[in-house]
């Protein structure tokens, strides 16, 4: 079994319960080495050159309409998009310029939105894939793609919130993106792949949601299917309380419906007692409510399975503010301007900043 206690002098202490303690007293700041550096991106030609020979129109027609999105090379034939894109056709195509490679079979996973197109005459250079959930909230964030189905659209935003979902995680980023961007890449300052970008939020409240590039992985091992149209609806497209739980407390926020955010909040917490999402959102529902020092607490956890996500540190100071402890707010007040200077949690990173 894994430990979380540790020694210190003669006295061995339980990392987990005491970090909101730490916190509250300060010595959190000295932990700050373990908080990943900020970015400081310098974006070259090659940087932009790498993500335009990787990144592809895909075209799938269906009946009389013509149906356009994106796609990302990721392997030798292989091109990533989602299937909402493809789904309707008996026939689907890769664009590369004048270029244009016939799509021979698919892997696919339709509850995650993925599609693995295998077009043998390809040969454009893959992307480098990085591990999304080594992503922290703040990092620059860059989507390249061909949104309208028209010229390839590049767009430079940050992460703003990560949800860990299936063993990994579905990024939020405020790098924008419209219909035919379904598909596109969400790539880091390095130009590494992270996600691909799929749905935006139905209020478009500036919520643009990318699927993880590590689902590539489990995708790849399916069987290819031929061509042909494909059933079922991705998670995002399914009633809402079949929707995972992030998204459904997103969608009932909002729209103000406070009651049913809190009940998803508490089922969440039951299901998932270890994800500081859960926590996170019950914490804002409670602090929505009025209900401060019960919001507080649920923070608290929040943090001890994620001490430095800015979204968490960001609403404990909402919460700290009507406390009044002027100490234990300048503390988190300091720590989120260490891990979020350019204030992405608080809202001031509409697209760039």
């Amino acid at each position: 079994m894994e430990s979380h206690c540790v020694r210190v002098g003669t006295v061995i202490i339980d990392i987990k319960k005491v970090i909101p303690i730490v916190l509250v007293m300060g010595f959190f700041l000295g932990r700050l080495e373990a908080a990943k550096p900020v970015e400081n991106p310098k974006l070259s030609s090659k940087f932009y050159a790498k993500l335009s020979v990787s990144v592809v129109k895909i075209l799938a027609p269906a009946g009389e309409k013509l149906y356009a999105g994106s796609g990302v090379v990721v392997g030798l034939d292989e091109v990533l998009t989602n299937c909402h894109v493809v789904r309707r056709s008996k026939r689907i195509t890769v664009m590369k310029g004048a270029l244009r490679f016939p799509v021979e079979s698919q892997k696919i996973d339709i509850f995650k939105d993925l599609c693995l197109l295998k077009a043998p005459t390809l040969r454009l250079p893959p992307v480098e894939l990085r591990d999304p959930k080594d992503l922290t909230v703040g990092n620059h964030a860059y989507f390249y793609g061909y949104p309208g189905g028209a010229d390839a659209f590049f767009t430079e935003g940050r992460v703003s919130a990560l949800h860990p979902y299936q063993d990994s995680v579905v990024i939020k980023t405020t790098a924008g993106f419209s219909s035919g961007g379904s598909g596109g890449g969400l790539f880091d300052s390095f130009g590494r792949l992270v996600g691909i970008t799929t749905f935006f939020s139905a209020s478009h409240s500036g919520g643009y949601y990318a699927l993880p590039s590590d689902w590539l992985h489990d995708l790849r091992k399916r069987e290819g299917k031929k061509i042909a149209p494909i059933n079922g609806l991705a998670l995002w497209e399914k009633s809402v309380s079949e929707q995972p739980e992030f998204l459904q407390f997103s969608r009932y926020i909002e729209s103000g419906n406070l009651k049913s955010a809190l009940e998803t909040s508490k089922g969440w917490i039951n299901s998932e007692p270890n994800n500081f999402d859960s926590w996170l959102s019950y914490g804002k529902t409670l602090y929505n409510l009025g209900q401060t020092k019960e919001a507080k607490k649920a923070l608290e956890k929040a943090l001890s399975y994620s001490p430095f996500d800015a979204n968490i540190l960001f609403a404990m100071v909402n919460v700290l503010n009507k406390f009044g402890d002027d100490v234990a707010l300048q503390r988190y007040r300091e720590v989120l301007k260490k891990v979020d200077p350019q204030g992405v949690a608080e809202g001031n990173c509409i697209m760039a900043c």
